[in-house]
């Protein structure tokens, strides 16, 4: 749909864009007064979504999926961690074993083992430094305090005063509306809801 005016701008309404363009021709689509469309599905996110019980049941496979994939990014972290220790310790008996006479540098087999235990750990480090920044990038945990505070705050950031409604704001948390005969669908994706709390959260 589309937003025309009317009445030198006095009256502001969503249309079909076929049909703005072509007329009955090209479709018979729906006219629908902004304001009326507008406080139909900020209502609904306000009153409906924007509910802290609502928001955690909808997001609640997402979290789980979230929370999931941290755990085992921690564990596959604590791997590598232990991988490069493992390394170090490696290393250092033998440089041990070489400062002690045990062993001699000119060996062909010990320096390929040094440098395939450096290797090793350096690559272990370098992998764990970007399983942590992936981490990172999720951004903080989400409790259901958080959840709460963004409900109060977003209810509060909808409304404009003076009437009227933040469009970015409502995009934000409902990514399509479909207008039909008899009903309003409101469509959004559960993970662009949990970036927005996400990014509320940072």
């Amino acid at each position: 749909m589309t937003l025309r005016t009317g009445k030198n701008g006095r009256y502001r309404y969503y249309t079909c864009s076929t049909k703005a363009r072509q007329g009955e021709i090209g479709c018979r689509g729906r006219t629908v007064p902004m304001e009326k469309l507008d406080t139909l599905v900020a209502d609904h996110i306000e009153h409906r979504l924007l509910q802290p019980d609502r928001l955690e049941k909808v997001l609640s496979s997402v979290l789980d999926r979230r929370e999931e994939r941290t755990e085992r990014q921690a564990l596959h972290i604590a791997e590598l961690r232990k991988r490069a220790s493992e390394a170090d310790a490696k290393l250092k008996r033998l440089y041990d074993a070489i400062e002690n006479g045990v062993t001699d540098l000119s060996d062909l087999m010990l320096k390929d083992r040094i440098t395939e235990l450096k290797a090793i750990r350096d690559q272990a480090r370098a992998d764990a430094e970007r399983a942590e920044g992936a981490i990172e990038r999720l951004g903080p945990t989400i409790t259901i305090q958080s959840i709460k505070k963004f409900a109060r705050t977003a209810r509060k950031r909808i409304p404009i005063e003076g009437g009227g409604y933040r469009r970015d704001y409502l995009r934000a948390l409902a990514q399509r509306v479909e207008v039909d005969a008899k009903e309003l669908r409101i469509m959004g994706s559960k993970s662009e809801l949990l970036r927005t709390l996400v990014a509320a959260s940072s």
